[in-house]
This record gives structure tokens, sequence and C-alpha cells, in this order.
């Protein structure tokens, strides 16, 4: 998907920003409401995953926290993988998640985002892009 991220205005009353470590409560409380206990499991990992080299973190914060975040990876020249976005369930809606996937994509440097889901089809739809099939693949299995 080819993102034009100036074309998206942030929610009112939400800063956007690089993760900090400040920011991890809050991102893996929304972990755990999604169900990515692979995420909660070790604070430790969880931090170095979010802020691996290539990764791009962003968070949305509202006054009282953590409300959202998007993770990419990038080659940072043509190629972005969206690895995780999600959004507080009570903040959905705003444009909180649309804007962090394209502030995420402005982190990145890439050129496109390639993505899989097994939700979401609608959000994903609403870009510019095409789909394509894909695979998941899980070498220990």
């Amino acid at each position: 998907m080819e993102m034009d991220y100036t074309q998206y205005t942030p929610a009112p009353g939400t800063e956007y920003r690089l993760i900090e470590e400040s920011d991890l409560a809050g991102v893996l409380h929304i972990c755990a409401e999604e169900g990515w206990h692979s995420y909660t499991e070790d604070r430790q990992t969880a931090w170095h995953v979010f802020t691996a080299p290539g990764v791009h973190t962003i968070v949305a914060r509202k006054e009282h926290g953590v409300v959202g975040f998007c993770q990419m990876q990038s080659d940072g020249v043509i190629q972005a993988h969206l690895s995780l976005i999600a959004v507080a369930r009570e903040h959905r809606r705003q444009g909180i998640g649309r804007y962090l996937l394209a502030k995420a994509f402005q982190a990145s440097g890439g050129k496109r985002v390639d993505l899989v889901t097994e939700t979401a089809e609608g959000f994903y739809a609403s870009f510019k892009g095409y789909r394509l099939p894909g695979f998941r693949i899980y070498p220990d299995e």
C-alpha cells in the first residue's frame, strides 16, 4: 500500500511520537487486551521488540496515557511491513489508528507497506493499495 501521510490529521488531544520506555506499560496493557500474550510475558523482551534496529514503534498518547500504538519494520528505503497496530477499544473510530499507521510509515522511510490481517479488512481496504495473497510461516511447528 502506498501512503501519503500528509492527508491524515491527528485526533484532537492526541500526541503521536516514537515509543519511550515510560510508554511500555500502556503498550503492554493494550497487547493484553488484544490477547497478544507473547508480548506481555517479559517486559525486557517486549522493549527490545519495539525498539530493535529497523523497527519504528509509534504511540498515541492522551492525558491519561497510551491509547494506541503501531509497530512497523522497514529497510528504510523501499519495503515496510506493518507488524502490529492496536487502539484501545474506548478510543477507536476517532482516526487514531489511521494516523498511527501514517506516522509509522513516515518514520519507516519505505515506499510501500505490506501486512497480514485476520481482522480489520475494511480498515486496510480504505487505504490506496491492493490485496495480495500471503502466508504466515511458523518454522517450528
